[in-house]
C-alpha cells in the first residue's frame, strides 16, 4: 500500500468514526474507500480494458496482449503506472474465453513501493450477431458476461494486500476498415467487490464500474487498443491506458 492510499484510508477511518456521533456524516464509508483501492490495485481497475472483435479467436486459439494503465487520485497524489501482460485462449466449450494477467504497479514517488498484480478472467458470449454493410464487409456485435478475480501485494516493507471480484457486461461493435482491418468499440459496465488489508487494517465493499475502449485491428493478428476505466466513487479518478495484442493462432 502506498503512502497516499494509507493516508486516504486513515482519514476515511476517522470520518467513519466521527459519523457515528450525532450531527456528523461522511460522504463515503471506509468500506467504499477500501473497495475502490482493492479494485483499482487489481487488473480489472489497474489496466485499460481491451475491445475485442466478436468471435475473434478460433476454438483453441490464443493471443498475447501488452497492457498499460495510468491513474492519479488527485493533484496531491503520485502517478500510478501499471504494466501488464495478458494471455488469452478460446476454450473448447461454452463459447468462453480464459485470460490470465500478470502486472507490476509502479508509483512515481521516490519513497513509494510498487505492487505485484495478478488476475484471472472468464468471459462468455451471451449473444453475437453479424451483418453485411453496403460494401459486403461484415459488421459484428456481441454481448458478453465477464467474471474477474484479481489481487495485488505490496513489495518491500509494506505487507499490504488487495483483492477483487467483478462482473462486467462487455458490449462490442466491430466495423470494417477495408477488406482485412476493422475498428471495434466497446463499453463495459459492471460492479465489483474490492478489499484491502495490512497488519493493522482490513475493509472492503462493492462499487459500480464503467469501462470503454477502442481498438484498431490491422489484419487478423495485430490490434492496438486505447481505453479508460472508472471505479465509481465520489471524487475518484478515471484510469486511462493502452494495449497491443498479437494473435498466435
Amino acid at each position: 500500500m502506498t503512502p497516499q492510499i494509507e493516508r486516504r484510508l486513515a482519514v476515511t477511518a476517522l470520518l467513519g468514526i466521527f459519523s457515528l456521533l450525532p450531527g456528523r456524516a461522511s460522504a463515503q464509508s471506509v468500506g467504499q474507500t477500501a473497495a475502490w483501492d482493492g479494485l483499482t490495485l487489481s487488473p480489472v481497475g489497474a489496466l485499460a480494458p481491451l475491445a475485442r472483435v466478436p468471435g475473434d479467436l478460433t476454438t483453441g486459439g490464443s493471443d498475447f496482449s501488452i497492457r498499460y494503465g495510468r491513474w492519479r487520485y488527485d493533484p496531491d497524489d503520485a502517478v500510478h503506472d501499471s504494466f501488464g501482460l495478458t494471455w488469452a485462449r478460446r476454450l473448447r466449450f461454452a463459447h468462453a474465453r480464459l485470460e490470465i494477467t500478470g502486472a507490476y504497479a509502479l508509483v512515481e514517488c521516490p519513497t513509494c513501493s510498487g505492487s505485484v498484480i495478478g488476475g484471472l478472467d472468464l468471459e462468455w458470449a451471451l449473444a453475437q450477431h453479424g451483418a453485411r454493410d453496403t460494401s459486403g464487409n461484415s459488421v459484428r456485435t456481441s454481448l458478453g458476461l465477464r467474471a474477474s478475480l484479481g489481487g495485488a501485494r505490496g513489495i518491500g516493507a509494506d505487507p499490504s494486500t488487495a483483492g477483487s471480484t467483478a462482473i462486467t457486461l462487455p458490449m462490442n461493435l466491430a466495423l470494417p476498415l477495408g477488406r482485412r482491418s476493422s475498428v471495434t468499440f466497446s463499453i463495459q459496465p459492471g460492479f465489483g467487490y474490492g478489499h484491502i488489508s495490512n497488519i493493522d487494517f482490513g475493509a472492503g465493499g462493492v462499487l459500480p464500474m464503467f469501462g470503454a475502449a477502442i481498438s484498431i485491428h490491422a489484419g487478423p493478428r495485430v490490434a492496438l487498443h486505447v481505453g479508460m476505466q472508472r471505479v465509481i466513487i465520489d471524487g475518484g479518478p478515471t484510469q486511462v491506458g493502452a494495449g497491443l495484442s498479437w494473435r498466435l493462432r
